[in-house]
């Protein structure tokens, strides 16, 4: 188990599919539902305003595995592009109440090695980070705020 603790690639793997894992049995969640209570989805969101919130949070796993996918191969140290977006995403998933996101992240962050980072990306591939990082934060301090307004 500590051996895979210590391989950054695993790590970042492991992270990915679980960011990848959890939208879809959440929609899979979402279906079931409706099939019990024997109504369509957009009712069920219709009805349950709590549970659309949740959605949104769910598909912005989708944004950050993106970003994720970008990085995956760019670095293993903590000063690069990636550990910024480790350190972004811990408190994105704390503000989501993401336990096992949060775990994840941080486990992931802590494989990274210690020492500066020596490969640079291209600028392209970083604004396109930059701006997955901004439209996720944006997005979760609204519905935060729209969440503590119910």
């Amino acid at each position: 188990m500590t051996r895979l603790l210590l391989e950054p690639i695993k790590m970042k793997r492991l992270l990915f599919g679980y960011w990848l894992l959890v939208p879809c049995l959440y929609v899979v969640y979402l279906f079931t539902l409706a099939a019990v209570q024997q109504t369509t989805v957009s009712i069920i969101f219709a009805t349950i305003p709590s549970l659309t919130l949740t959605t949104i949070i769910v598909l912005l796993l989708f944004f950050q595995l993106f970003a994720l996918y970008k990085l995956i191969d760019s670095s293993d140290y903590r000063a690069s592009l990636l550990g910024n977006f480790l350190k972004f995403s811990m408190i994105q998933q704390l503000c989501s109440l993401n336990i096992i996101g949060i775990i994840l992240c941080i486990l992931v962050y802590r494989s990274l090695l210690p020492t500066k980072d020596e490969l640079i990306l291209p600028k392209s591939e970083q604004w396109i980070v930059y701006g997955v990082m901004t439209f996720v934060g944006c997005v979760t301090v609204i519905v935060l705020l729209i969440r503590i307004s119910l």
